[in-house]
This record gives C-alpha cells, structure tokens and sequence, in this order.
C-alpha cells in the first residue's frame, strides 16, 4: 500500500470525490493551456509572415484589466459550488489538492 493510497482510504469518499475532481481540474487547466499556446503560435507565424500586426500593449492591458479580478472571483465561485452542501468538506479538499498534485 502506498502513503497516497493510504490517505485516501483515510479520507474516504470525500477524498476519493476531491481527488478526481481535482484530477479533472489540472487536466482541463492543462488542455487550456495547451490551446493557448498553439493560438500563441499561430498568431506569431502570422506576425512572422507579414499577415498580422499585434500590439501586445493594448493586448496585454485587456487581458490583466478587470480580467485579473474575475479569474479569483472565478475560482472562489467553483470552489463554492464544488463544497456546497458537502458533508465531508475537509476530506473533499484533503483529496482535491492531492488531485491537483498527482
């Protein structure tokens, strides 16, 4: 038996749910991030290649503007719905970090 293993039977149910919930998270984060990158890409060979023009200040003012608040206020309003009317709060989070770490 692993120590992982062990804390999970530990936990419990919670656990087990946080920890696939926090599995699903990292992956999606994760897809996101892959698809970001690939229009990063994509739009450098268009600069690269003369077909486009981007100015990254104006880009960059846009993106950290009032975007920076809502993507706290995002995760703060997951987190709700992912804990609401848990009973087993503590081992939900325990195995949703640990999701997030594996």
């Amino acid at each position: 038996m692993t120590p992982f293993t062990v804390v999970l039977s530990t936990l419990g149910v919670g656990g087990l749910l946080g920890y696939f919930a926090g599995h699903a998270v990292k992956t999606m984060s994760r897809m996101a991030g892959c698809l970001l990158g690939v229009l990063f890409i994509l739009m450098q060979l268009l600069a690269y290649y003369g077909l486009a023009q981007w100015n990254w200040d104006v880009i960059g003012e846009f993106i950290m503007g009032p975007g920076a608040d809502a993507a706290s206020t995002a995760t703060a309003r997951l987190w709700t719905i992912l804990t609401y009317n848990l009973p087993f709060g503590g081992g939900f989070a325990a195995g949703f970090f640990l999701g997030l770490r594996k």
